[in-house]
């Protein structure tokens, strides 16, 4: 067996040859102290020559003496290395740590590295062996190459190499410099089995390039010297061993090719060496564009992550999720985050902005920012929020729209957009920006609760009863969620159901009177009257000037009969909202009952002048005009409550009963006919029907 010498460009064309193909092979990068030169790191001989110089000038005559007792001279001196560092800091280790990272802290990956990154993220030849501490390799691998490597820094963590390594890895068998790196005689005196046994896979996959490595330790040496059999018969891959200049063969590394059948490949310098290793296996280093490129994004990545915690800080300090003893605290810390980044300041700014209410100031600060980063979705995301806080819509649906545009994975923006789309009864497009947001994130339960609100807008109340099942399964503590949920069964007539979850969204937000309300209502169709009446008090108690709530507890005291309680609830509804007409209807309504018809055809007349178009408002005065025996007036009101809504059966009926106290029979009975025939199921329409037949002697037909 012999030393096979190598030109690099043999070597060169042999790597690419064997690169590809059907039977290609994988090579692996066994790097020493001589790699890191061009990076800033000092070689193991200037080290040497910097302790000599300073233990020179400790103590000459005490130096003198440890270097005659370990027959060290200035010839051999640098095969002493871990002697010298031995000596230097035996007293102190942590002083020869501190040393160590403070040489490497400035270090920077040299051309040379950051070509072996870009091959080492390629999949093929991604193992790097190396005797040094250093973290050049893995910078290399994050800055240039965005790969996360596997770093093996420690004997206790070699399991973790297997014959197929799927990503970069780097061997460090004397340890990585924060864990007490091998740098003593002891320490380099032999390799830890469970290197070995990490090096025999590695080896007996890959052709190991040896580059940088001098040899001058005896664990990888002896070990390589050991096993130099195997490399010869193929048991383990084909050595290279890259020789750097004038450099001779000599010692344990001329025996280790010698034996293993190795080559011997001349070179000039680690860095145009990797140079040409990336020129021969087609590696493109990134351009300056896809660098800075690459670079921008992570910043903008960063930054939107910041914008993210900043809203939802935000966000959880309105609600009380975060105690006020903390918010000042993180309020600080947030600010602190955010003061080198002007644009991350704006965007805190009009968060606050819009948490008190100022939203057209908010709207102003919004758009500039969006001028500063058009393309950020995140911004036109809020901007779509404050256009539709301030009622605008349609312009809050085009905001929507281009974030969805910009990012059209992210669920929450194709939510914000179905909202917007459902603002402008813009139903089928919601649903298909909500049954997206369902693909991209299934198990979110907002996207499902979002989906079956869109499916609910459309009238589809099965499917969106699925949704909002799932919403409720995958969240069942969060009370809108429920509160929804009863409102699908509702619309259902499954009331019992809708009773279940009305009252779990009550149980979890007792305070709400939305919730109580809709409990209410729930209430309500099972004619659970007294039960309703709670809730609705309990509803008005929470936000007493609310005239919704104030309505709703007059209609419910109405039909318990306590008429007087009702007037006091839909006066105070009036009082709050005096342009409303179906407050005025219900007063009106309460008043009749009260027998104050005077005063109720007051509040009759005020609806049908806010509403003159609502058949409700028209029906409504035609029935109190009837009260005070207006009927000429009361028919002419009801008339055009017809003609508004000819398909009420109620109107008609009424209608009927108009013309009738006119003595207009035939007309009376033409709307009685229609009131049954619209709603057949009603025992007092057939009831008046067959009486004004008897009464007209047509009784044959009374009696069908």
């Amino acid at each position: 067996m012999s030393i096979g010498n190598l030109s690099l460009s043999g070597f060169l064309n042999e790597m690419r040859n064997a690169s590809t193909g059907p039977h290609s092979r994988k090579f692996c990068f066994v790097i020493g102290a001589g790699a890191s030169v061009s990076s800033g790191i000092k070689t193991g001989k200037e080290l040497v020559d910097e302790w000599d110089r300073e233990l020179c000038n400790r103590n000459s005559v005490e130096y003198e003496k440890w270097k005659m007792n370990n027959r060290i001279t200035d010839k051999n001196k640098y095969s002493f290395y871990s002697k010298y560092y031995e000596y230097l800091y035996e007293r102190n280790p942590e002083n020869g740590y501190n040393y160590l990272e403070k040489l490497m802290d400035k270090a920077k990956p040299s051309a040379g590295y950051v070509t072996l990154a870009g091959i080492l993220a390629e999949k093929q030849h991604n193992v790097v062996v190396t005797t040094n501490f250093d973290h050049l390799t893995e910078d290399a691998i994050n800055y240039y190459a965005q790969e996360m490597p596997l770093v093996i820094g420690h004997e206790s963590l070699t399991h973790y190499i297997t014959k197929r390594i799927q990503r970069p890895t780097i061997v460090k068998i004397h340890r990585d410099l924060f864990f007490k790196p091998a740098n003593t005689t002891r320490a380099v005196e032999k390799l830890h089995k469970n290197w070995e046994t990490a090096l025999n896979k590695i080896f007996s996959e890959y052709s190991p390039i040896f580059i940088g490595y001098a040899g001058n330790d005896k664990s990888l040496m002896n070990y390589l010297v050991r096993n130099a059999e195997k490399f010869a018969k193929g048991e383990f891959c084909c050595p290279y061993w890259m020789l750097y200049k004038d450099d001779v063969l000599e010692g344990r590394v001329k025996r280790f090719l010698n034996k293993s059948n190795g080559y011997c490949i001349k070179h000039e310098g680690f860095d145009y060496v990797l140079f040409c290793i990336g020129e021969a296996l087609g590696y493109n280093r990134p351009s300056e564009e896809i660098f800075v490129g690459d670079a921008k994004k992570r910043f903008i990545a960063l930054s939107e992550e910041t914008n993210k915690l900043t809203e939802k800080f935000i966000e959880d300090r309105a609600s009380g999720v975060i105690s006020s003893l903390d918010s000042p605290s993180i309020e600080r810390a947030v600010q602190k985050a955010i003061e080198g980044n002007e644009q991350e300041k704006m965007y805190w700014n009009i968060l606050v902005l819009c948490q008190s209410e100022k939203y057209e100031e908010a709207l102003i600060e919004i758009q500039r920012l969006m001028d500063l980063a058009p393309d950020n979705a995140r911004y036109h995301s809020l901007h779509s929020s404050i256009l539709s806080k301030l009622g605008n819509s349609a312009e809050a649906q085009v905001s929507a729209k281009k974030a969805v545009e910009l990012e059209p994975d992210n669920a929450a923006y194709q939510v914000k957009f179905a909202g917007a789309l459902n603002k402008l009864e813009r139903y089928e497009e919601a649903l298909v920006a909500a049954q997206i947001a369902v693909e991209l994130e299934p198990d979110d339960a907002f996207c499902q609760a979002n989906l079956g609100a869109a499916l609910y807008m459309l009238k589809r109340y099965e499917e969106a009863l699925v949704a909002m099942q799932i919403a409720v399964a995958l969240e069942p503590n969060n009370a809108s969620y429920q509160n929804s949920f009863g409102i699908t069964f509702n619309k259902l007539e499954r009331y019992e159901e809708a009773l279940v979850a009305a009252q779990i969204a009550v149980a979890l937000e007792p305070d709400s009177a939305a919730y109580q309300l809709r409990l209410a209502g729930t209430l309500d169709k099972l004619e659970r009257n007294e039960g309703a009446l709670t809730a609705v008090q309990r509803a008005v108690e929470l936000e007493p000037n609310n005239a919704s709530y104030q309505n709703s507890l007059g209609i419910t005291l109405n039909k318990l009969e306590r008429y007087e309680e009702a007037l006091t609830a839909v006066q105070k509804a009036v009082e709050l909202k005096p342009d409303n007409a179906v407050y005025q209807v219900r007063l009106a309504g309460t008043l009749n009952k009260l027998g104050r018809n005077e005063e109720a055809l007051v509040a009759a007349q005020i609806a049908v002048e806010l509403e003159p178009d609502d058949a409700f408002c028209q029906a409504n005065l035609g029935a109190t005009l009837y009260m005070l025996k207006r009927y000429e007036e009361a028919l002419v009101a009801m008339q055009i409550a017809v003609e508004l809504e000819p398909d009420d059966a109620l109107y008609q009926a009424n209608l009927g009963i108009m013309l009738n106290e006119l003595k207009r029979y035939e007309e009376a009975l033409a709307a009685m006919q229609i009131a049954v025939a619209l709603k057949p199921e009603y025992a007092s329409y057939q009831f008046d029907l067959r009486s004004k037949l008897h009464e007209l002697e047509r009784n044959e037909e009374a009696k069908e």
